[in-house]
């Protein structure tokens, strides 16, 4: 009998391995293999967790929206996350093996028995399959930055690095540049006609090649053109975490006409996934590099209306960072047909 059960539990671990193997490769199969872990682990509720100091960043859930996993995966750790982690009132946190950062939270107390022998087996298996989803999605993601899907948006984009040289830009951009005077393409490098605003701009991307991991820096330009046509607006969003898509890349410049619907970034990416004129809003601020006081201000509203708008928006988007949605509007997943 003791060999029987011993052989039950082997094979229980196998199949949850297979389950964990194929969510590796299809993150919206994380939910069910959590699921099917909870139910072996006598657990209603599983969270996988990342550890970073004293926050706790939800990676995937065993009731998460399939389409929540994958816009987490593959992204560098996001604050924001942290506020959809609600404790169950009895949990508790448990590591994995393989790696510190990842951790597992159970709404039990204790495991004991063969719940414990179960998760000793699978737990470092189960960090090798997200680290494996992690990968492919960031590898997915990094290739996204297409010439075929620049060229299908009608906002103007040009990928900067630290000296100001184009490593990508699009016919958008292109064509916005000609119609104004105050900046041109030398050599490959963006130029601009006056001191002030080409030391502006250099000191920008300067600092951001200097910034940890966090850092941003953004400045929202206008630039003059003749009459009848209004300036064109040319928001350029500098930080280091644009390398995970170019290793050179630090900065992204977006150039519109603050007119024409189709070219304002905040109003494609309302468009695309759907959201209500009040995250719109607080999307165009975002990109602007507002926090939650400054956006508070401009609207005119409480800042608890912005926190709740901002858990909305994450929930239905995957992130309320600056870069993370500058990194939505260029990627292949978002753009519109």
């Amino acid at each position: 009998m003791p060999e029987q059960a011993s052989s039950q539990r082997l094979g229980i671990a196998v199949e949850i391995a297979n389950e964990l193997l194929e969510a590796a490769l299809e993150p919206a199969l994380w939910p069910p293999a959590l699921a099917r872990l909870a139910g072996e682990l006598g657990c209603e509720r599983l969270l996988l967790l990342r550890a970073d100091g004293v926050r706790r960043i939800v990676l995937a859930t065993s009731d998460l929206d399939p389409a929540a996993v994958r816009r987490l995966a593959g992204r560098r750790a996001d604050p924001e996350a942290e506020r959809l982690l609600v404790l169950p009132p009895r949990h508790r946190e448990l590591p994995l093996g393989g790696d510190p950062s990842l951790r597992l939270l159970i709404d039990r107390g204790e495991l004991a028995g063969a719940a414990g022998e179960l998760l000793d087996r699978v737990g470092p298996l189960l960090v090798k399959a997200w680290k494996l989803t992690d990968a492919l999605a960031a590898s997915r993601r990094n290739q996204n930055w297409t010439a075929g899907v620049l060229e299908r948006l009608a906002t103007g984009v040009l990928v900067l690095d630290p000296a100001g040289r184009i490593l990508q830009s699009n016919p958008a951009a292109r064509r916005q540049l000609q119609t104004q005077a105050e900046l041109s393409v030398e050599r490959g490098q963006l130029r601009a006609r006056s001191l002030g605003l080409q030391r502006s701009l250099a000191e920008l991307l300067a600092r951001a090649s200097r910034f940890d991991g966090r850092g941003t820096a953004t400045e929202s330009i206008l630039l003059a053109r003749e009459a009848p046509a209004g300036p064109l607006e040319m928001l350029v969003v500098a930080s280091p975490r644009f390398s995970d898509a170019d290793p050179a890349a630090v900065g992204v410049a977006l150039l519109f006409d603050p007119r024409r619907e189709e070219e304002n970034p905040a109003v494609v990416l309302a468009r695309r996934y759907h959201l209500g004129f009040e995250e719109s809003q607080v999307v165009a601020l975002l990109l602007r590099g507002r926090d939650i006081p400054e956006i508070a201000a401009a609207l005119d509203v409480p800042r608890d209306a912005v926190a709740a708008c901002l858990k909305s928006l994450y929930q239905q988007v995957g992130t309320t960072r600056q870069v993370e949605l500058v990194k939505l509007l260029l990627a292949q997943f978002g753009t519109l047909a």
